[in-house]
């Protein structure tokens, strides 16, 4: 049996169930009688087939291109959803701990209303507005500009009870 020589390239072909396949097709072949006697024979062989076949090796050379792209494209897609999954996780995660954040912050006004009811309703009696004798009278300037005032009884009334109306 003698060599042969073929030249063979991917085609696309459905199968008898219905699904596009890639086989190989022959698109030339040498049976070698006589064998190429050089290189340069064989080149120009393979020369006179690929001019014979410029369109089908122009379009092979365009699938290919479009295969490179298709895979390319994919590749992108498929980085594009990993990123996006990686940002919609990133956003729950910071979206969570804004949330506690927020809890916190919440918790904390609750319980610093509570801390400063408790401590009003700790203050002894505020004297009456015409009683003037034993009576001293504190006057406060707050960062915001609020002004508050508030008279306390002389002997009764200590350092603690101003503090806790202040806070």
């Amino acid at each position: 049996a003698a060599p042969i020589l073929a030249i063979v390239h991917p085609s696309s072909a459905v199968d008898s169930s219905g699904k596009l396949r890639v086989v190989p097709k022959v698109l030339a072949q040498h049976h070698c009688h006589p064998p190429p006697s050089s290189p340069e024979t064989l080149i120009a062989w393979m020369t006179s087939i690929r001019k014979r076949h410029l369109r089908e090796y122009a379009r092979l050379q365009h699938v290919r291109k479009e295969m490179e792209l298709s895979r390319e494209r994919s590749e992108g897609y498929v980085s594009s959803m990993k990123e996006d999954k990686a940002r919609e996780e990133k956003e729950e995660r910071e979206l969570q701990l804004k949330r506690q954040e927020e809890e916190r912050e919440s918790k904390r006004k609750e319980e610093l209303e509570e801390r400063r009811k408790a401590l009003l309703e700790s203050l002894p009696e505020e004297p009456e507005a015409g009683t003037t004798e034993g009576v001293m009278t504190i006057a406060l300037r707050f960062g915001d500009g609020k002004r508050d005032q508030r008279r306390f009884v002389a002997g009764e009334s200590s350092v603690n009870d101003v503090f806790n109306w202040i806070d």
